[in-house]
């Protein structure tokens, strides 16, 4: 089962927040970005999956993966990315890009079969002219509910506590609500890195009107509908996103961006991104 996102948490926790100022400042104090390169990480990723898609959230089976370490047919061609936290190096989030294959049986999107279909004709434009190689799906967005228990936890009357806590918990707590942004950060990083110029990605409601108080908006959001739960389809040419991120909240923009480090090819240029990329 492809779920999407796992931010339901998140999007609670900040509802009625107020932002502060300087995104960036807080969320780098207390968590790095980080792609996932080699195997070890990618099974921290993997780890993160688990708890949050088995354990968690109960959309897959525990009993599926008993080195418990939630993986499935689209890994091999993904990218991940993972979210720890700085004192401790335990992982926080995780995120993957689906991306097309090298052959027709393996070019598919998780959610292009039931997704697509359902937006309307300018998306499905959008979508058809987008080249297939340079198109990924953000999927498997997951925030660790065992890493914020531990964060917010408090010491026992006796001095005892299950779990350790942590000596930056109120820096934690306030950076907590920047954990997406985060992850489109490392979202940003690995569509550079393969030469991805184009978004899709299927998210709950409260999930995109969460990103929207923080100035990301897709091209194109599709209806409600039934997908492993109440879902709207949504595409969008990353350029687009990033550039209107830019000019509704530079803070944010700045964060995702690292100050502008990392920004996504124009399609008719991610040849050559990949091209510098290898070299």
């Amino acid at each position: 089962m492809n779920t999407g996102f796992a931010l339901h948490q998140e999007t609670e926790n900040t509802k009625d927040q107020e932002l502060p100022e300087d995104v960036s400042t807080i969320f780098n104090s207390v968590f790095n970005v980080q792609l996932a390169t080699s195997p070890e990480v990618i099974n921290k990723v993997f780890e993160v999956r688990y708890q949050v898609y088995c354990i968690d959230r109960h959309f897959e089976d525990p009993d599926c993966f008993a080195d418990k370490r939630e993986h499935d047919a689209y890994d091999p061609r993904s990218a991940h990315a993972l979210i720890r936290h700085r004192i401790t190096g335990d992982s926080v989030a995780a995120v993957r890009l689906v991306m097309a294959g090298d052959s027709p049986e393996q070019s598919d999107f998780p959610m292009e079969g039931p997704c697509i279909h359902r937006m309307d004709q300018p998306a499905r434009d959008a979508f058809a002219g987008a080249r297939r190689e340079q198109i990924a799906e953000i999927s498997r967005m997951a925030v660790s509910r065992e890493f914020r228990r531990r964060l917010n936890e408090d010491a026992s009357a006796a001095g005892i506590s299950d779990f350790a806590s942590y000596s930056d918990s109120e820096n934690g707590r306030r950076a907590m609500p920047y954990i997406s942004l985060g992850l489109f950060a490392g979202i940003l990083q690995m569509s550079v890195r393969h030469g991805i110029t184009h978004w899709m990605a299927i998210m709950e409601p409260a999930q995109l009107r969460l990103l929207k108080r923080f100035g990301v908006e897709f091209d194109h959001v599709g209806p409600v509908m039934e997908y492993h739960g109440r879902r709207r389809p949504a595409f969008t040419e990353a350029a687009s996103l990033i550039d209107g991120i830019k000019k509704r909240r530079p803070d944010v923009w700045s964060l995702i961006t690292d100050d502008g480090r990392y920004l996504p090819a124009k399609p008719d240029t991610a040849d050559q991104v990949k091209e510098r990329e290898v070299a």
